[in-house]
């Protein structure tokens, strides 16, 4: 095997590229993945196009866990607000927008579970290359529904093929180019509340091979509660070129502008009384976040090595500016940046396909945070602390996929990851160390992660069984790894997975089962000899994760009637408790529902028109760890109308929320013990509203 003739002059003018536009080359997240065994045949910069999701729905197909694809075409005939609006089909994934704006709370099978809001423990990924900071820690606002052709979600130990070993997985957007969005588009959203969303994009492909895709976008809206506005500017656009038939690279630039003000959380009275008031506390801080901008660049340069092999490098540089205020005012200002590579090789042994993939990335950021006495207060804005941070990670992976016999595969594959954190707290009052310890720290973190999975196809319909043990491995963040009681322990578990899927547009299930034994899982406790204070974050020693995720779709015809309703079923069950714990026994752990589900149905006419009601449900939860607090269970009733002209040149639909103007909660904050701690620690959900929209195709 030897690299194709004009690989080693496309390989200098990258890293000539490279060397321009980054300060320093470090190595990042690996890049898009190809994992069919039959050969590949590049066919120039088309990524994103319905060929290429082909490709991928066929790929997915290969691993030996539960997977999910969401094509764009699945939520552009509703109101996108985030990405809750994209994922809430999705079988397995908690996604609640918090106080119906535009950042959600995002978990897979438990991650995260102490954080308020944004995610952690899932990596957050735009072709491959991570879009939030590379300790796993981000906000779901930087994944834009509509800045992805279709979106990757990869449950726990599937998520190896990214590199990643973390609890979550992982969610990957696939960009739109000029070949899967080719043309124009304007759309225009509204609603109540004041909300707008306008978006133009425009795409041309060059006889040259060049090929240009732009989307420039804004949201606006006051929310339907106090102190809830927000405001959001985007600038997404890829540039790509194909040097030859066998070497093309693409140029990512997304630039973002956030101003969202925070109403926070309120009580559960507050919640069924009058679920618009705000947490008096944010009320008067006039709480609110800015950025001043965040921007991410990237690079990806593929080689088609022979008729199927591909090898693949990029590079990546994040920035991220913000002001905020709550209680405190933070300046935060981040910078990540990194390369990564994969190399993915396709052969046939003796009569059997094999497909081995192995890849390394090696990142590094930092950031620097000052706090402030808020505006609010009297006399002068007082400098309370100042913290910086740094982080740097290097991962090595490898798979192994080889086909038994035709309708047998054995995966195995292994991550090997080494973190380190640093950070240097200075506490410059003595309110200063309230909420971080003063001095300087640092940690390392090593963690092996095996996977050996299966899967078998068992006849008709498309059927298949899959299965696997893996182990997963998340270090703490930079900012929190050091703590008034030292410094934490990486989070790690065994997982095991056994699940099914299969079928065609009538009739389709997925459905996975899965258990992780968690140790040293990052929660919180409360600080020893003081249950006044706020908690610690902390290693508990034993956990255990459980859950089922079931998803069921089909078409039903209707015999004399024209059209069909078109259905979707996505249910989950979480059970996630403490095991054997000192404090807490064998307590739930809070902050998720046991059981959630959404059913869809639509009908749709073959000129077009289509609508129809879908219904959302979930169990109450516990609030916190004692399990002295629970949060109501609710059910809410949507309808969606509108209209898709056949050509594909205009779209109008009309997305009608929470009918009954049911008054729950969406999400809430973690807590330790409701006895001991402030109960306003409930997040709404959106009441009554409507929305419109228009998208027009030239």
């Amino acid at each position: 095997m030897t690299l194709c003739r004009s690989a080693p002059n496309d390989f200098a003018i990258v890293l000539g590229a490279a060397m321009t536009v980054f300060t320093s080359l470090c190595v990042g997240q690996d890049l898009e993945d190809v994992t069919n065994f039959e050969p590949v045949l590049v066919q120039g910069l088309q990524h994103g196009t319905d060929a290429d999701l082909m490709s991928a729905q066929h790929s997915l197909r290969n691993v030996p866990g539960n997977v999910s694809i969401v094509p764009a075409s699945e939520f552009r005939e509703t109101a996108v607000m985030g990405v809750r609006d994209a994922l809430s089909r999705v079988p397995g994934v908690y996604v609640q927008n918090p106080s119906g704006q535009v950042s959600a709370k995002v978990s897979i099978r438990g991650s995260g579970l102490s954080a308020s809001s944004g995610m952690r423990g899932i990596r957050l990924l735009r072709d491959g290359l991570p879009l939030g900071r590379l300790d796993d820690l981000g906000d779901s606002i930087y994944a834009d529904p509509f800045g992805a052709s279709y979106i990757e979600i990869f449950r726990g130990a599937s998520s190896l093929r990214y590199g990643a070993a973390t609890l979550g997985g992982a969610i990957n957007l696939v960009s739109p180019t000029a070949y899967s969005h080719p043309g124009y588009e304007l759309r225009v959203d509204g609603g109540l509340n004041d909300y707008t969303r306008a978006q133009f994009r425009a795409s041309k492909v060059f006889d040259n091979g060049l090929d240009m895709y732009a989307s420039v976008s804004r949201v606006n809206g006051d929310g339907f509660r106090q102190n809830s506005a927000h405001t959001v500017e985007r600038f997404y656009g890829n540039v790509g070129y194909r040097f030859s038939s066998e070497s093309e690279g693409r140029l990512h630039l997304t630039l973002e502008r956030y101003h969202v003000e925070m109403p926070g959380a309120i009580t559960l009275d507050e919640l069924q009384s009058d679920p618009s008031v705000a947490n008096s506390t944010n009320l008067r801080a006039h709480a609110q976040i800015r950025t001043t901008p965040r921007w991410h660049l990237a690079y990806q340069h593929e080689w088609l090595l022979g008729l199927s092999d591909k090898f693949s490098l990029a590079v990546f540089n994040t920035g991220t500016q913000f002001d905020s205020q709550t209680q405190l005012r933070v300046r935060y200002d981040a910078i990540d940046y990194g390369v990564s590579l994969r190399h993915e090789l396709n052969r046939d042994l003796n009569g059997h396909d094999q497909q081995f993939v192995w890849g390394a990335s090696l990142s590094r950021g930092s950031s620097h945070n000052q706090s402030y006495a808020p505006d609010y207060w009297p006399g002068d804005s007082v400098q309370l602390e100042s913290i910086d941070a740094a982080r740097a990670t290097l991962e090595v992976f490898a798979e192994n996929s080889f086909k038994v016999s035709p309708s047998l595969a054995l995966i195995a594959g292994a991550q090997a990851t080494w973190a380190g954190r640093r950070t240097d707290n200075k506490a410059l009052t003595p309110l200063g160390s309230l909420s971080y310890p003063g001095g300087e720290a640092s940690a390392s973190y090593f963690g092996f992660n095996p996977k050996l999975g299966v899967v078998w196809e068992v006849g008709a319909d498309n059927a298949q069984i899959f299965a696997n043990i893996s182990r997963s491995f998340e270090p703490p963040s930079s900012v929190a790894f050091h703590t008034q009681a030292g410094n934490l322990k990486a989070q790690r578990a065994t997982s095991l997975e056994i699940g099914t899927r299969g079928g065609d547009a009538d009739f389709g299930w997925d459905l996975a089962l899965y258990k992780s034994w968690l140790k040293d899982e990052l929660l919180e406790m409360p600080v020893p000899g003081n249950p006044a204070a706020p908690p610690l974050a902390y290693n508990v020693a034993s956990t255990r994760h459980m859950g089922l995720e079931l998803g069921l779709h089909g078409e039903l015809k209707l015999g004399v009637v024209p059209g069909n309703i078109a259905w979707n079923l996505a249910y989950t069950w979480n059970h996630f408790r403490f095991h054997n714990n000192d404090r807490y026994g064998n307590n739930v752990l809070p902050g998720i529902p046991e059981h959630l589900a959404r059913l869809d149905l639509v009908y749709r006419h073959p000129s077009g028109y289509h609508g129809g009601p879908n219904f959302e449900f979930a169990s109450g939860w516990k609030v916190d760890q004692a399990n002295t607090l629970v949060a109501p269970g609710y059910g809410i009733i949507n309808f969606t109308l509108g209209y898709a002209e056949p050509k594909g040149r205009y779209r109008v639909f009309m997305d009608a929320r929470n009918l009954a103007n049911k008054y729950y909660a969406t999400s809430s904050d973690y807590m330790v013990d409701a006895r001991r701690q402030a109960r306003d620690v409930f997040y709404p959900g959106q009441t009554r509203t409507i929305f419109a929209g228009v998208q027009l195709n030239w």
